[in-house]
């Protein structure tokens, strides 16, 4: 993976956690659901960004 990606997904993990905190905000009682294909985004996304973190160490 090249530099340029790692700052994409980077990129992208920073504004699903920003989408994620607005639905958030906008919810009324605190909670809000989301679809399975969004789950399996944040998830690769999650994954995405923990590589990225353990090469930065390196």
């Amino acid at each position: 993976m090249t530099y340029q990606e790692k700052l994409e997904q980077e990129k992208a993990y920073k504004e699903y956690e920003k989408h994620l905190a607005e639905q958030f905000a906008q919810s009324e009682d605190g909670e809000f659901e989301i679809s399975d294909s969004e789950c399996k985004g944040l998830e690769y996304l999650k994954q995405a960004h923990q590589e990225i973190g353990s090469t930065d160490k390196n």
